[in-house]
């Protein structure tokens, strides 16, 4: 106990240099351990989803949705899916549809989803024709915001991105 005192009084600046730099050293450990350590295991909508069992869409639902653009002939692909509060409408189409056509099966779908989960779910749309001798082609999202304001006939609106027309790349 002698040493320590005497090791204390003739180094006092540098013990407690050491003491204030190993607090600080632990402070900073906590602190990157809770950032990249201390939210695993959590729930990464949070609070967001928690009454999303009163909304559910279903999976047979969804592949009910993806059959029944294929009844048109114009239609080569399609794919639905839900992330979170975001249900993802992929659409990619044969050579020569109208861009509006296009739209308004898009619009369409939404009457197989009720009022209810259409105020609940935001739903994005992706519409992609590749282009041919006759077309250009075209990409182009949409998107429903579940608080958004409502216009059309049976409650719902999507507004649409620019068209994008498809330009090939050499590489």
């Amino acid at each position: 106990m002698k040493k320590i005192k005497t090791f204390y009084k003739e180094h006092r600046i540098f013990t407690i240099l050491m003491a204030v730099g190993l607090v600080c050293l632990i402070i900073i450990i906590t602190v990157l351990f809770n950032c990249f350590y201390g939210g695993n295991g959590k729930d990464k909508y949070g609070t967001r989803l928690e009454n999303i069992s009163e909304y559910e869409i279903s999976e047979e639902r969804l592949e009910e949705l993806k059959n029944s653009y294929f009844v048109e002939e114009k239609v080569i692909a399609a794919d639905a899916r839900i992330t979170g509060r975001i249900v993802y409408i992929d659409i990619q189409f044969s050579e020569d549809i109208p861009l509006e056509e296009a739209q308004n099966m898009a619009l369409k779908s939404l009457e197989q989803f009720t009022e209810k989960e259409q105020n609940y779910y935001d739903f994005h749309f992706t519409l992609k024709e590749n282009p041919s001798e006759t077309s250009k082609g075209f990409l182009i999202s949409g998107a429903q915001n579940k608080n958004g304001e409502r216009i059309e006939e049976n409650g719902s609106k999507i507004v649409w991105n620019l068209n994008k027309e498809i330009v090939e790349t050499e590489g």
